[in-house]
């Protein structure tokens, strides 16, 4: 804190440890679809965008999007599969001396960081999906997949680093549902779900920074009196490190939900399926941070020993110290979207199918703000004004040969944050998904499926959100576009009893 009037909300040191909890954010971000929801859950479906798929029931993954769809099936399924999701991330600097000084790298304007190779610049997501009749009007339903997902990679040098560098998210969802035939072309059905979270961060922490941007923003004595410390002579007298250190955050958390269906089939050709799942409210996440720097402890104990000093202008190195703790535990609640789903499937002719889905996402509920478990105080509050993500999606299957479908399929959809709030490990923009994909009946009991999505995104702009507090824990002064080269690839079979 940097004042007597304003508590001990704002320390420069403490600043830093909590840029990395802002990564800790509950929702995916961006790699999928609406910002947060993941878009390979179907490998059948991920062939027509995930157009029609809470209408088509073309296998029992439609148990994930509609299980109301499930009476579709009138003989027992299973369904497994995965995806392999690559992600390319570029960031372009759009201004000179780029992101942390302090003899740390720094980009220039038009200089381009990309970071699109590596065995972690990947992720495979794997899925299981069952579909049980017990009799005509009821069919029980099983799975276990991924709702939402991320992995985003940037350059190591890369000006937005102290801000979040890697970052690895998933929600691993298990269904156990049912569909019930209440007539012949009307359908209902119930979802219940265990939701499991995981999050692991990686950042760069950068001190010299941090207490220079304390000292030019905040420094002033409680007497009232100016601010005699400079940044040099802040860091001199703290023994501020050089360089930067590693941070790194694991957590984990739980949840329950339920989803709600229902299927109307006017004719024998054409289906509608509506699917709704309120907020998830993930209230119990904990993760542990790390601080791994071998000037840490000194760094520390000049806080503690210049503690006088800091007073005479405000500033509070002693619980400073204590925020700096190389090992903390960090406690977060986040809300999760609700999601909407309404899909129209139509078998035009013998061998064509058209579908359409729109989903909406709401994602205003969400907010960014992480404490410690030991004392409560908080880490860092992040504002984003999150809106609704919007998707429109259309496709088509075509039957080529007695034993081989195509399918394909595109999709638009709006980001969720808006270019003054966002973040790195949110790079969240607006999107457009081609896919292609096709089903090859090797039987009459036997399919197996194949798709390939790509998912082209527009420059994202970050380093302008000005709003996050503390002020220091904002990474640097950087600024520049952020773009996501991501590809999805799967391949799925499906097995029926």
């Amino acid at each position: 804190m940097h004042s007597s009037a304003r508590g001990t909300d704002s320390l420069f040191p403490f600043a830093c440890l909590a840029t990395a909890t802002l990564i800790a954010i509950g929702y995916s971000g961006y790699a999928q679809a609406g910002g947060t929801a993941f878009d390979a859950t179907s490998i059948s479906a991920m062939g027509n965008a995930s157009a029609g798929q809470a209408a088509e029931a073309g296998d029992a993954s439609v148990l994930f999007a509609n299980p109301a769809a499930l009476t579709r099936f009138k003989r027992a399924e299973l369904t497994q599969g995965a995806a392999i999701i690559s992600i390319g991330t570029d960031y372009t600097s759009t201004q000179n001396n780029d992101g942390a000084g302090s003899g740390a790298p720094q980009g220039q304007n038009g200089q381009v960081f990309s970071r699109r190779d590596g065995s972690d610049a990947a992720a495979l997501a794997p899925n299981l999906f069952i579909a049980i009749p017990v009799n005509e009007k009821l069919v029980m339903g099983f799975s276990a997949s991924a709702s939402h997902g991320l992995v985003v990679r940037y350059d190591e040098n890369f000006p937005g680093r102290n801000q979040g560098r890697d970052i690895d998210f998933k929600v691993t969802r298990l269904n156990l549902g049912f569909g019930y035939k209440l007539s012949p072309t009307l359908s209902w059905g119930m979802n219940g779900s265990y939701e499991r979270y995981f999050q692991s961060i990686k950042l760069k922490l950068n001190y010299r920074e941090a207490v220079a941007d304390i000292v030019e923003r905040d420094c002033e004595s409680p007497l009232g009196l100016p601010c005699v410390l400079t940044p040099d002579l802040a860091n001199g007298i703290l023994q501020t490190p050089e360089g930067e250190a590693n941070g790194s955050l694991r957590m984990f958390g739980w949840a329950f939900n339920a989803q709600v269906g229902g299927l109307w089939e006017p004719t024998e050709n054409t289906r509608v399926g509506v699917s709704y799942r309120p907020k998830t409210r993930f209230t119990g996440n904990r993760g542990k941070f790390k601080l791994e720097d071998p000037n840490l402890q000194a760094f520390r104990d000049s806080l503690v020993n210049n503690a006088g000093t800091a007073q005479l202008q405000g500033i509070d190195t002693i619980q400073a110290a204590q925020d700096l703790a190389p090992e903390q535990v960090i406690k977060q609640d986040i809300t999760l979207p609700d999601e909407l789903r309404i899909s129209v499937f139509h078998h035009a002719t013998p061998k064509l199918d058209l579908m359409a889905t729109y989903t909406r996402q709401d994602f205003s509920v969400t907010k960014l703000n992480f404490e410690r478990e030991s004392n409560g105080r908080t880490l860092e509050n992040i504002p984003q004004n999150f809106v609704a993500a919007e998707s429109y999606r259309v496709g088509l299957n075509y039957k080529l040969y007695k034993r081989l479908t195509l399918r394909a399929g595109y999709a638009v959809e709006n980001s969720v944050i808006d270019d003054a709030t966002r973040i790195t490990i949110l790079p969240d923009s607006d999107r457009q998904y081609f896919a292609f994909g096709g089903q090859f009946d090797v039987s009459r009991d036997t399919s197996i499926y194949f798709a390939y999505q790509k998912l082209d995104t527009t420059p994202a702009p970050v380093g302008n959100n000005d709003g996050i507090r503390p002020e220091e824990v904002r990474g640097g002064d950087f600024k520049g576009n952020v773009q996501l080269d991501t590809h999805f690839l799967g391949i799925g079979i499906t097995e029926r009893f």
